[in-house]
């Protein structure tokens, strides 16, 4: 199996220095990482090149012009760069612990989708880590491990395993268990068969749901690693909609509530007429 690990990244080359020093960490490294730039700034973009060109990992990194939130676009131009067969999706702003990728790779399938979540680092926890140069040892990665809040991780994974018996006697709605998008994974097969994240998504939220939903509709079986493929978000500054806001003003929520989805987009991978 050839391992590609999929990243976006916008204006946090620190965050970025981070995630990259986690993916040499792994005890099971990724055969390669590709990461599109969303548009950053030129002296950011800068700096994730020469980041990305002294990791001992290759490293590819695609771009595209920032015109607002586009992470489905985003997403499809790294994956149209992507060579392995298997892929790992991580948000940049996330550090993964040694045994992340050796636990995907253990419990993946050919048609299993793995859904993943991470537990939360404060701005006082996460100091210790961007302090550190050139990166974290294992310890210090443990000790953040053991300092971080799981509360939000373990409700995700219980959730995750109410919906997924739910799907089981064809009770689910048709995008759960849900998948997170900041961490999950599967083969790159089930991503070209439903044409990869549809672009149609412009703005925050559904477009993961979507994904998701048509994953479930090409006959992909849904899997867990929220307990055991451990992963800390590190501290920044929320870009989030305020909670009252996030679903009903969402720009997306009509073209995901559509009485008809088909299970290939029509704007993803590729451009169908």
């Amino acid at each position: 199996m050839k391992i590609s690990v999929v990243t976006t990244v916008y204006e946090r080359p620190e965050h970025f220095r981070l995630f990259l020093a986690s993916m040499e960490a792994q005890a099971r490294r990724p055969d390669e990482i590709v990461a599109a730039d969303d548009g950053s700034g030129e002296a950011t973009a800068k700096e994730i090149r020469r980041l990305a060109r002294a990791c001992d990992i290759p490293v590819r990194i695609v771009r595209q012009e920032h015109e607002g939130y586009r992470v489905a676009a985003a997403r499809n131009l790294a994956l149209r760069a992507v060579k392995g067969n298997y892929v790992v999706f991580l948000d940049c702003d996330m550090a993964a612990m040694p045994d992340l990728v050796a636990v995907h790779e253990g419990m993946a399938g050919e048609r299993r989708v793995l859904a993943g979540s991470r537990a939360l680092l404060g701005e006082e926890e996460s100091a210790p880590l961007f302090a550190v140069r050139p990166h974290p040892d294992r310890r210090s990665w443990e000790m953040a491990w053991q300092r971080a809040d799981k509360r939000e991780m373990e409700a995700a994974g219980a959730a995750w395993e109410k919906q997924a018996r739910l799907r089981r006697w064809h009770l689910a709605k048709g995008h759960k268990p849900k998948l997170t998008g900041c961490h999950f994974s599967l083969p790159m097969a089930m991503v070209r068969a439903v044409n990869g994240f549809d672009e149609r998504y412009v703005g925050w939220g559904y477009e993961d749901d979507d994904f998701a939903r048509r994953l479930y509709k090409a006959g992909c079986e849904p899997g867990s690693v929220i307990a055991t493929a451990r992963a800390m978000h590190l501290w920044h500054p929320s870009l989030a909609p305020a909670a009252g806001g996030r679903h009903r003003d969402r720009p997306n929520r009509a073209y995901f509530r559509r009485w008809f989805v088909a299970t290939r987009c029509r704007e993803g991978l590729e451009r169908d007429e």
